[in-house]
């Protein structure tokens, strides 16, 4: 049995941040797999520190049967994700990785999550889908995030996603993400919303899960707003 999460990562700490050097996402999932699947290892972990690294980590992740959800964690900004060894992925660079597996070999992947400060944006969304990146979901935060409160949002949601998969198997993959989505609204919206949303500088992550729009237009429609 799987998670299907594959993990890729990339260092926190550099000489800039307050960052301790053996900061990792991993005990997160190690957490998550122990509780659904009594093991250690029912997920993919890959770290990465060059663009190099980054695009053979998302090969095997999206290629993998038994991996649908790609978890990309690793500084982020409005242009891109940035990788320790000082590279960075920007919107077009990943497009183009996913565009290219799944011309060459397919793609099992059916959701991309960005553990990273302000690159999870509308704008990143609309690009993606509207150049038809091939998956059903995009999430992440647009913006700039306290680590301690986003990995526990990022725990809560995979939780939730793993809990939806085992109530609601018949769902498709799309109904599976707005049902996440329905449950996160009604438990966690405060921490999903903006500062601005929620009125105050110090509250709120600023979280979205888009989807793409049906019809002609193709952008996205983020189920934590647009219901």
């Amino acid at each position: 049995m799987s998670t299907k999460i594959g993990v890729i990562e990339s260092r926190w700490h550099d000489a800039a941040n307050g960052i301790k050097k053996n900061t990792t996402v991993k005990p997160l999932f190690d957490f998550l797999s122990d509780l659904h699947f009594g093991s250690h290892h029912a997920y993919d972990y890959e770290m990465v520190g060059t663009q190099g690294a980054f695009v053979s980590a998302l090969e095997r992740i999206s290629r993998s049967r038994a991996t649908t959800v790609a978890y990309l964690a690793m500084h982020g900004s409005d242009t891109g994700l940035h990788l320790h060894g000082g590279d960075r992925i920007s919107r077009t660079i990943l497009k183009n990785i996913l565009l290219r597996i799944t011309r060459e070999n397919g793609s099992n992947l059916t959701g991309l999550y960005f553990g990273s400060c302000l690159f999870g944006s509308r704008a990143l969304a609309d690009y993606l889908f509207k150049n038809d990146a091939p998956v059903t979901w995009i999430a992440g935060y647009q913006e700039s995030v306290d680590f301690v409160a986003s990995s526990g949002l990022d725990l809560l949601f995979f939780n939730t996603l793993m809990a939806v998969r085992q109530d609601a198997p018949t769902l498709t993959k799309r109904q599976q993400i707005g049902e996440v989505a329905r449950r996160i609204r009604q438990q966690m919206q405060g921490l999903c919303n903006s500062p601005l949303e929620n009125g105050d500088a110090n509250l709120g992550l600023g979280f979205s899960i888009y989807v793409k729009m049906r019809g002609r237009t193709q952008g996205a429609k983020d189920l934590l707003r647009d219901y």
